[in-house]
Formats: structure tokens, C-alpha cells, sequence
């Protein structure tokens, strides 16, 4: 009995040994092991490098040569500008001045003898003759219808002095007219023979 407690002794204090050598042992690598510190963080800002834009030439030779194309593509467009105006101007210009200085042709003008002029009072608002005076060119002619129920004449010349001999219509009965053409420019008094509180006047240019 004795010799087995002895042996449980021998045999708990070998594994007690065998424990203690472990130990021993791990500790010795754990201090073998080499410390590997943390790494620090530094706060100082690298600023990134900027890179030359190999474009960069490129795009200012662009921009230097695009003013010249503006302008040459200007160019055209303002001569065709002017090239219209002047055009447009040439078309404004009769192609013949001539013919816009030269009076309109021969007109013919009209004169009325009113009703009731056989009868006197016409001539103090001087409508005898409707125009009483008119004014024409020369080469015009002057047409005179007499509306009256009486007759009438149309005498070249003045109650005063009487006849011109310039024109004379004789006697106009009524509805009917009687036309003269001015070719000789002046001032030509009329009146009617039968009446001759009638009178007028033409002006020809």
C-alpha cells in the first residue's frame, strides 16, 4: 500500500515537472517572437502632383487660329450684304429717270356749265363755270358740257375787251360740249357771249 502512494507522488510530480517545462519552453518563443510595432499615421498632406495636359498646346493653337476662320466666314456674308443693297438700290432707281421727269400725256379737263347761270347771280360765288378757273398743262384739252337748259358759248376773251380769237364754241346748246386743246402755254380768259356775266379762266403750264 505504502509503495503505491509512493508511486502517485512520483508520477504527480513528474507531470508537474513536464508542465513547468512547457511553460518554460512557450515563454522562451514568445520572447524569441520579434515586436512589430504599429504603424504611425502621419498628418502632413501630400499634395498630388499636376500633370502637364499634353492637349494643352493643342487647344491654344485652336483657339489662336478660330478668330481668322470667324473672320473669313464673316467676309463672304458681308459682301453678299453689300452686293444686295446695292442691288435692292439699283431696283428702287427707275431704269429710266427720263421718262419720270416728262409729264403724264395729254388729259383732258372738264368744265361744267352749271343750271340757272342764264339767270345772273353766278358770278358773285363765281361758279358761272365749274371750275371757274382751271390750270393745265400744255397739249391738255379743256372740255366744257354745258347742264343747262339754255344755251351758252364759250368765247376766248373778256365781256371788257370781247373776243381773243383764241377759241369760240358759237352757241352750245344744251347737253351738248364743246372741247379746245391748249398748246401754247399763258392765261386765257373766257366768258359766254349770250351772258356775259359768265366768265372763267384757264392757266396752262
Amino acid at each position: 500500500m505504502a509503495g503505491i502512494d509512493k508511486a502517485a507522488i512520483a508520477f504527480s510530480i513528474a507531470i508537474v515537472a513536464i508542465g513547468v517545462g512547457v511553460a518554460f519552453s512557450l515563454g522562451a518563443a514568445q520572447d524569441a517572437v520579434p515586436i512589430v510595432s504599429a504603424p504611425s499615421m502621419s498628418t502632413k498632406t501630400i499634395e498630388p502632383k499636376t500633370q502637364a495636359d499634353p492637349f494643352a498646346d493643342l487647344a491654344e493653337k485652336v483657339k489662336q487660329e478660330a478668330p481668322k476662320v470667324e473672320e473669313k466666314k464673316m467676309e463672304k456674308p458681308m459682301e453678299k450684304s453689300v452686293e444686295m443693297e446695292e442691288k435692292v438700290e439699283m431696283e428702287e432707281i427707275p431704269k429710266d429717270e427720263t421718262t419720270m421727269e416728262k409729264p403724264a400725256g395729254p388729259t383732258t379737263h372738264t368744265v361744267n356749265i352749271p343750271v340757272g347761270t342764264s339767270v345772273p347771280g353766278c358770278e358773285e360765288s363765281n361758279t358761272c363755270f365749274t371750275p371757274a378757273n382751271i390750270t393745265i398743262n400744255a397739249g391738255d384739252t379743256v372740255n366744257w358740257v354745258n347742264t343747262d337748259s339754255a344755251a351758252h358759248t364759250v368765247t376766248g376773251g373778256s365781256p371788257a375787251d370781247g373776243p381773243s380769237g383764241v377759241f369760240d364754241s358759237s352757241l352750245i346748246m344744251a347737253g351738248a360740249e364743246f372741247a379746245f386743246t391748249f398748246n401754247d402755254s399763258g392765261n386765257y380768259d373766257y366768258f359766254c357771249m349770250v351772258h356775259p356775266w359768265m366768265v372763267g379762266s384757264v392757266s396752262v403750264n
